[in-house]
């Protein structure tokens, strides 16, 4: 686990489990897509005449607790017949508002500041029913979180807090992130938790991986004149340094090294693996332009660690996402700014 001193407080803040669907892949196809990005609360604006400092004491935590909406309920939501209660959602907003309020100023008389509230509150909602999900998934699979790794986690954090000369001590550190030392402990057992679960459904380290090379080109007219210069026996390497416009890969021959499925735009993927090794395509069409790609290898390796993460991080989701549909999730109540 990677021990970055806020990595958890923006876990607790943002979500543990995403709640959203994944971006869509739209880099070029010599680049690895994007990591998924949690869904994340939105941001309301802050006045650019006026400091952060100034706006936090006329709209600020005191008057986003008037306009938040607490049901008068002993329980707000269910998930698989487990109850949430409503004093826990409400703990659990309040630090979420105390947090966006002091980081970023706001002043919560802003009317369009006050519009994003309903949305908030469902955020924090939907980020305790995936924690409260996630525990019960672990439980299904008999996945603990062992006391001696979160108390070493609660170690390293406070090593960390020890070596920032702008954090007075550990007590500033826990109130200045609206935790307590149980808060975070919990936070941290979820973590591991559901890092246990990615490793079972993340997805294998190994997989089929091609190492290819490609020429782009700009126009259809310009990639049929390199096809006709390779069918006369013209070198790859060196069309692909006089012809391509990728500037990564043209000094190289047009080298793409070895990749798996997942990196590059569907297009060109779907032609890469389908070819052999020794084995060039015709013309292939992307957004980027027109690619002649050209297969050396083809074999399962372990992937790039960065990549794995990646990668892991987007099965894993897909497989929580799955879950979650499947689960029984009842919200007992709607929110509602109250003006």
């Amino acid at each position: 686990m990677k021990h970055a001193l806020f990595s958890v407080i923006l876990l607790t803040l943002m979500a543990l489990v995403a709640c959203g669907p994944l971006p869509t892949p739209t880099e070029s196809p010599a680049s690895p897509t994007d990591t998924p990005k949690p869904t994340s609360t939105p941001i309301p604006q802050v006045s650019d005449t006026v400091e952060p400092s100034d706006l936090v004491e006329p709209g600020g935590i005191d008057v986003a607790l008037t306009l938040v909406t607490i049901p008068d309920q002993e329980t707000i939501a269910r998930v698989n017949e487990e109850e949430i209660s409503t004093i826990v959602y409400q703990e659990e907003l309040n630090r979420a508002l105390a947090s966006i309020t002091d980081q970023y100023g706001v002043d919560w008389n802003d009317p369009e500041n006050r519009a994003l509230l309903p949305s908030l509150q469902e955020q924090v909602l939907d980020q305790i029913i995936g924690r409260v999900l996630l525990r019960q998934l672990a439980g299904q699979e008999e996945i603990t979180a062992d006391p001696e790794e979160v108390e070493a986690e609660v170690l390293a954090i406070q090593d960390q807090v020890q070596a920032d000369e702008t954090i007075a001590d550990w007590e500033s550190f826990l109130a200045q992130n609206h935790l307590t030392e149980e808060i975070l402990r919990s936070l941290i057992a979820d973590n591991i938790l559901m890092e246990a679960l990615a490793e079972r459904h993340g997805g294998p380290r190994a997989v089929e991986h091609v190492q290819a090379s490609h020429i782009l080109v700009e126009t259809e007219e310009t990639g049929q004149e390199v096809l006709d210069k390779l069918a006369e026996g013209e070198d790859f390497g060196t069309l692909a340094a006089e012809y391509s416009t990728d500037p990564g890969s043209k000094d190289q021959g047009g080298d793409l090294d070895w990749f798996p499925r997942g990196m590059m735009v569907p297009e060109f993927e779907e032609a890469a693996f389908s070819l052999e090794p020794g084995e060039t395509s015709g013309l292939v069409q992307t957004a980027y332009g027109y690619h002649i790609i050209q297969v050396h290898e083809r074999e399962e390796r372990e992937m790039d660690p960065a990549l794995y993460a990646q990668a892991q991080q987007q099965q894993f989701q897909t497989w929580f996402n799955a879950q979650q549909a499947e689960a029984s999730v009842e919200r007992l109540h709607t929110f509602q700014t109250s003006e």
